[in-house]
């Protein structure tokens, strides 16, 4: 009991979050927008459709942009990144294999964006300074 009223009190401590290792690399530096793709789904179409159409603000931004699909992560402008696709499937909790999702981590390591649909550039851009959400899928 005095433990809960010590917590009560000054609160508990700010638990980093547990990126996934391939992601580590961009924290305190970028943002990650992780999109989980499908051939079967033209959601995954239509997302790569508007965020090529912001392409330069992406990375204005310090946007960097994967599709994982097939076990494998694909950068979508920028080729010189290794990741590893299951463990950020698993670790960001992403959605089951062969449906669509959509993962904005920021720069703090904090998911800011889940999404079982596509988002358009702003909706993404907005996200960048709200507080983390948790949407199930």
């Amino acid at each position: 009991m005095l433990k809960s009223i010590v917590h009560e009190i000054i609160g508990t401590p700010r638990r980093e979050p547990d990126l996934p290792q391939s992601l580590e690399q961009f924290r305190d530096r970028k943002r990650v927008l992780i999109i989980f793709a499908d051939a079967q789904d033209d959601r995954a179409l239509i997302q790569d459709e508007w965020l090529r159409k912001a392409q330069m603000r992406l990375i204005e931004e310090d946007v960097e942009v994967f599709s994982i699909a097939g076990g494998g992560a694909f950068a979508l402008f920028d080729d010189e990144w290794e990741l590893d696709a299951d463990d950020i499937r698993e670790r960001l909790q992403g959605p089951p294999s062969g449906e669509f999702g959509l993962i904005l981590v920021g720069r703090d390591g904090a998911v800011k964006l889940r999404s079982s649909e596509p988002r358009t550039a702003e909706e993404i851009f907005e996200a960048f300074e709200i507080l983390p959400k948790k949407t199930p899928w």
